[in-house]
């Protein structure tokens, strides 16, 4: 038997200040405008060189009159702890000689993000006190419930069919600490803070304002305020502010897995492995605006002087972000691997897998579905689903020369082989068409689209955006979220090395690696949406944030050394 257990404390300090020194655009509206009233309301007719736009721009700028300025403020600093353990006890039975088991349970304990210093708040509905806004430590006592109920059961066994067949299988349940991100650094895409430290509330209230009238025309005048004081801010429905929250029934989520894996041995050197792998995912994290905007409708905010959306039940306040744990992934995948052993010097493992991932939301953060009253609308492909992998490495010692030892022993040459499937991706609409204001609307597919008929190129279009449509105005698109696919991916590696050995402890190894060999383009999916393009203009390294040397970029080589003893 085996017994285990940990208690950890965890402490963040976050100081995410975004927007905090404010935005100030500048687009020439406001000289364009002058001028045209100057001139009796006909626009002055455009210079030859096509340069107007810029001169402007640059004339509103030496003005000070912006067409919109906003900025946050307040203070968003806060200290965070969160406290967990857990207690385990496993054993292992060997019940016959071709049949062992083993066996165990562990219970988690995920305690919520907490302070004492009574600065993190949620909302909820009928606290007319504080504008809505329960403080933890004060309203309430945790931003979500404390979850007791996380046992986890894990099993695994290993049959021996024969003398060279081996069945395996396995199955475990594990409770998942929740990551801070979401709740401090959110970054969604409407116009609700980041987090629970966000929120327009307590002694130093957060606020994202713009300017005193709307934006338009405002001057900046050397020593006057272009934006008023937060007091002049109160969430009411002539100026609604976002506020951030977390479900009161939000719980830390698990996650199953299993697997059968049969394994054989062709020969001392040679292994083949045929296996089903696949996990399941329930209560994950996500997000959705509990005060959406209701589709199509809008309302004149007289105050502010502009069209805004006409928001949900809580007309005090705009868009409310609020946590969920209503989240579920699906992962199912048929695996089959060859290990070839120092077979005459030579190495390899080759592993292919035909899988399929599916789930509602794949980012932790920042992403919210196309409709927050339909959160099952967006259940659909993982942005990171590939239906076909295949990877081989190989490994070849160069046997060398009696003769000449030194200079022809030791010479080792590698090879890395990567094929699979495109990220999938989403046809968007034009623009806001449902009237939320989320910004993620989805279109309509009319015919059957083309995908790849115009090649892979810089130039050419990936999928046939005629045959999709903006949905009608004030409803949802009905294309499934990340229906079609990317371009392949192709990957060669090649490296040689040199091992040296100097005396019996210390080997000099000298090494030579070039990546992505063929210089194969290897392009990132479209940003496709109706009227738009579909081209392929970024490759896979700089859209996963690895520009340059990421994987699949252009062709680079590195030569390097290592000492080993």
């Amino acid at each position: 038997m085996r017994f285990g257990g940990e208690y950890r404390q965890a402490q963040l300090d976050e100081f995410y200040h975004r927007h905090a020194t404010g935005s100030f655009t500048f687009d020439g509206t406001q000289t364009t405008a002058v001028a045209t009233a100057r001139n009796g309301g006909v626009a002055p007719t455009p210079n030859a060189d096509g340069l107007d736009g810029y001169r402007y721009s640059l004339a509103d700028f030496l003005a000070g009159t912006t067409s919109a300025a906003s900025i946050t403020i307040g203070d968003p600093e806060r200290q965070v702890f969160v406290n967990t353990w857990f207690l385990n006890a496993g054993d292992s039975w060997q019940l016959s000689p071709k049949l062992n088991v083993n066996y165990g349970i562990r219970y988690d304990y995920e305690g919520p993000l907490h302070n004492s210093y009574k600065d993190m708040s949620v909302f909820r509905p009928g606290l007319t006190s504080t504008n809505g806004l329960a403080f933890q430590g004060s309203e309430i006592a945790s931003l979500y419930p404390k979850y007791y109920k996380n046992f986890s059961p894990r099993v695994g066994l290993s049959y021996a069919v024969d003398s060279n067949t081996v069945l395996r299988a396995g199955y475990g349940w594990y409770a998942d600490t929740p990551n801070l991100n979401p709740f401090l650094d959110n970054r969604p895409g409407n116009a609700a803070p980041n987090g629970v430290e966000g929120n327009p509330g307590g002694p130093n209230p957060v606020y994202s304002v713009s300017a005193a009238n709307g934006g338009s025309n405002t001057t900046i005048v050397q020593g006057v305020p272009i934006f008023p004081s937060s007091v002049g801010y109160p969430c009411v429905a002539t100026s609604p502010c976002g506020v951030f929250s977390v479900n009161p029934n939000f719980r830390p989520s698990y996650n199953e897995n299993y697997n059968v894996n049969l394994e054989h041995t062709l020969a001392p050197s040679v292994i083949l492995q045929l296996g089903y792998v696949g996990s399941s995912a329930r209560h994950l994290l996500s997000l959705l605006d509990i005060n959406q905007a209701l589709p199509g409708i809008y309302s004149a905010d007289i105050q502010r002087q502009q069209t805004r959306p006409f928001f949900g039940p809580y007309q005090q306040y705009g868009n409310i972000n609020q946590l969920e744990s209503i989240g579920t992934a699906n992962y199912n995948s048929l695996q089959a691997q060859i290990r070839i052993t120092n077979w005459h010097h030579f190495s390899t493992q080759t592993i292919y897998t035909w899988s399929h991932a599916l789930d509602e939301v794949t980012a932790y953060r920042g992403a919210l579905p196309q409709d927050s009253t339909n959160f099952k609308g967006d259940y659909g492909n993982s942005d990171f689903d590939t239906r076909n992998t295949f990877v081989s490495f190989m490994s070849y010692d160069v046997p060398g020369s009696q003769h000449l030892k030194g200079l022809t022993g030791g010479w080792q040459v590698n090879g890395l082989l990567t094929f699979h499937g495109g990220q999938p991706f989403t046809v968007h609409a034009s623009g806001d068409i449902s009237g939320t204001n989320e910004g993620n609307d989805r279109a309509v597919q009319i015919a059957p689209a083309r995908v790849g008929y115009q090649g892979q190129s810089t130039t050419a279009n990936w999928i046939d955006l005629s045959a999709f449509e903006n949905p009608t105005p004030g409803t949802f698109g009905t294309v499934r979220r990340n229906s079609f696919y990317a371009p392949g991916y192709s990957d060669v590696d090649l490296s040689v090395f040199k091992n040296t050995k100097i005396g019996e402890r210390l080997t000099i190894q000298l090494r030579a690696e070039m990546f992505n060999l063929l210089n194969r383009n290897n392009f990132a999916p479209p940003s496709a949406s109706v009227g738009g393009s579909s081209q392929l203009s970024d490759t896979i390294g700089d859209y996963n944030g690895a520009p340059g040397i990421g994987a699949g970029e252009a062709f680079n080589t590195q030569f390097g050394g290592k000492i080993i003893f």
